[in-house]
């Protein structure tokens, strides 16, 4: 019985979040769309909210949406890759430009007609783990979007 309704509530939770997404008339709808698909894909809670955020590349452009959340990597194991299949697996085409990694860190972009994102997906991880015998367990993310 305990378990029903655990599931119930999950599920309402669902309905809940989606229903915020294509309520938030301030946003296009492929930011909408895109918040939707973030949630189902990352399997986490996704804020999104307006930014006024300078692209270091494109002089004079802003980014002005986030989208950002976190997650368990037991749940998402590689975050990297998840975020790339989801881009990719919608129709974005892959800006090799905006790639830069570091340790336990990604960002890359992502272009589909007029619209653009930069991604960062990053995991709780440093360079001295190996030593300390720690192993990372949680990702965030934030994806940046505008118009070109």
């Amino acid at each position: 019985m305990k378990k029903i309704f655990i599931l119930i509530f999950l599920i309402l939770t669902l309905i809940y979040q989606a229903g915020k997404a294509e309520e938030n008339s301030d946003c296009p709808k492929w930011i909408n769309e895109l918040h939707l698909k973030t949630i189902k894909t990352f399997k986490t809670e996704v804020s999104i909210s307006k930014v006024k955020l300078p692209d270091n590349l494109e002089e004079g452009k802003y980014f002005v949406f986030c989208l950002k959340g976190n997650g368990i990597l037991k749940n998402i194991p590689d975050p990297f890759e998840t975020m790339e299949k989801m881009f990719s697996a919608d129709g974005w085409k892959y800006i090799p430009r905006y790639q830069a990694d570091g340790h336990g860190s990604s960002s890359f972009a992502y272009e589909k007609g007029s619209c653009f994102c930069n991604t960062y997906v990053n995991i709780d991880s440093s360079c001295n783990d190996e030593e300390t015998g720690y192993v990372p367990s949680k990702f965030w993310f934030e994806i940046y979007c505008r118009e070109k």
